[in-house]
């Protein structure tokens, strides 16, 4: 499943419809609506970073009152389907997005959350249908090109999703694009384009999971050296990132410091028990010293995922990121 983009926030004017208020109602509405309140459209907006609970509650209360105008209407679905995307539910922020679009037909970020909630449950193709109506509306629009690039990308359209990032960094080059782009050559093996790509994303600002990515792309070829460095930069930025442990652990084991492996793999492990790919590696780096304990997380990371990876008939021996 493809990761998902930071979902759009839209503005709302402080505004009430003309005329006599529409009919509306909600399902998280039990009493009669109230007139919507200053508080209720800042909240609703995600003002001061207000907890997507409290956005669900003032979007809804703000369609649930029937006195909005249109477009703040669509604003509103438009921010509750946020605030839903958020927490991971994606069919009912989907169904936000398709209000929005209903009530105001036009409402790019609409288009542009949808697909990116589309993305969200893996239903790409739906993604990407999305983000063309988002660009037919708006040809300059730089987020919908690199949410489409996301989503051919996911489904392994890797030269589509270049051309949308290169489009995407055209208009606009920010960071997020250029990691994106990089990401697609990386998963082409064009690993000198990821880094260029890496290197000019951290340029804009220091990010741990771009400077992690870096650091794949240097350990596959041979820099382990550089390639730990990433990753303890990715560390001072990221402590809780068990993910960066994992890979300097993995680099370090390339170097032969299997001490050193280890103790990554276990901050690895403290911070996410359920890390299969840290017990797995860990259980590699043990073998050599102590084969009971080896046995153990080789045991538990099959446990956690029985994909994980086995060479047939030979042990284990590749290790997992």
């Amino acid at each position: 499943m493809l990761p998902l983009r930071s979902i759009t926030f839209v503005a709302l004017a402080f505004a009430l419809a003309a005329g006599a208020a529409r009919a509306q109602t909600d399902a998280a509405a039990t009493t009669e609506p109230q007139a919507p309140t200053e508080q209720q459209f800042a909240q609703c907006a995600g003002a001061d970073g207000t907890a997507a609970d409290a956005r669900l509650v003032a979007c809804s209360a703000l369609i649930a009152s029937g006195g909005l105008n249109p477009t703040n209407l669509a604003a509103a679905y438009d921010n509750r389907g946020a605030a839903e995307a958020a927490q991971g539910h994606f069919d009912q922020a989907i169904a936000d997005y398709a209000q929005a679009i209903q009530v105001n037909p036009d409402d790019l970020k609409a288009y542009e959350n949808l697909g990116l909630a589309y993305a969200g449950e893996g239903r790409y193709d739906r993604a990407i249908a999305a983000d063309d109506q988002a660009l037919k509306r708006d040809p300059n629009d730089a987020v919908a090109y690199d949410a489409r690039g996301l989503a051919e990308a996911a489904g392994g359209g890797f030269d589509r999703a270049v051309a949308d990032y290169d489009k995407a960094i055209a208009l606009a080059p920010t960071a997020i694009a250029y990691y994106d782009r990089g990401n697609a050559y990386a998963a082409q093996l064009r690993y000198d384009r990821a880094i260029a790509d890496y290197d000019a994303a951290l340029k804009l600002g220091p990010s741990a999971a771009i400077l992690n990515n870096r650091g794949l792309a240097e350990a596959a070829q041979g820099h382990a050296d550089r390639a730990i460095a990433d990753y303890t930069q990715a560390i001072t930025l990221d402590p809780r990132s068990a993910f960066a442990f994992n890979n300097r652990g993995l680099a370090e084991a390339a170097q032969g410091h299997a001490d050193r492996a280890v103790a990554d793999y276990d901050k690895a492990i403290a911070l996410d028990p359920n890390y299969a790919a840290a017990f797995y590696n860990r259980g590699l780096a043990r073998q050599p010293t102590d084969a009971a304990a080896a046995k153990a997380d080789l045991t538990k990371a099959r446990q956690l995922d029985p994909q994980i990876r086995l060479v047939a008939g030979t042990g284990d021996a590749a290790p997992a990121r």
